[in-house]
């Protein structure tokens, strides 16, 4: 079943569609909101996902996962914006994961590193990367979720891939340096 159709039998009672729709998308709309907000993401996550149930009843949605993302990424900025006007006091680098053995190496810790920084330093690239990769979503369909252009759009996707690479050729090198990474 389809998202929409696993949507319309929640709304006619079956809460188990709805249980279905909440698994298929939680991994990946939890760590669209992590990246970008580590220490908020389960505060975020949860209002996202009720503000999106709420939705369902008052209004036709024809992209739920767009839909879904939308009210995320709202979140999110929401967040940033009380960042930015004192009311909340929020800094990223308390959230970042430490590295426990300097001397792996780049995997796992590394990409969510990458990540990570991409969100914060370029958060519409990240948000392109996001939604192709982990919600398998065309250009074509990020461009009118996003309301842009889709040559932007794929443009903010190379760049996403260009300043992961970069991040990670700057991460070996560094390890390199201290002689903890080998090729």
């Amino acid at each position: 079943m389809n998202d929409n159709e696993l949507l319309d039998l929640y709304l006619a009672g079956d809460t188990r569609a709805f249980e279905k729709f909440y698994s298929r998308h939680k991994n990946s709309l939890y760590t669209f909101i992590y990246n970008r907000i580590p220490g908020k993401a389960e505060d975020i996550f949860q209002d996202s996902f009720f503000q999106f149930v709420n939705a369902l009843s008052d209004r036709e949605i024809t992209n739920p996962v767009g839909y879904l993302y939308k009210i995320a990424l709202n979140n999110v900025r929401k967040q940033y914006r009380r960042k930015r006007e004192g009311f909340l006091d929020f800094n990223p680098d308390n959230y970042e994961e430490k590295e426990k053995n300097e001397s792996m190496v780049l995997g796992e810790t590394e990409l969510k590193s990458a990540l990570t920084s991409l969100a914060a330093e370029k958060p519409d690239f990240y948000d392109v990367l996001h939604l192709h990769i982990y919600e398998s979503m065309t250009f074509d369909q990020i461009s009118e979720f996003r309301d842009e252009n889709r040559n932007t759009v794929a443009s903010r996707f190379r760049y996403a891939l260009a300043f992961l690479r970069k991040y990670i050729e700057k991460e070996r090198s560094r390890l390199n340096k201290r002689g903890k990474y080998d090729n």
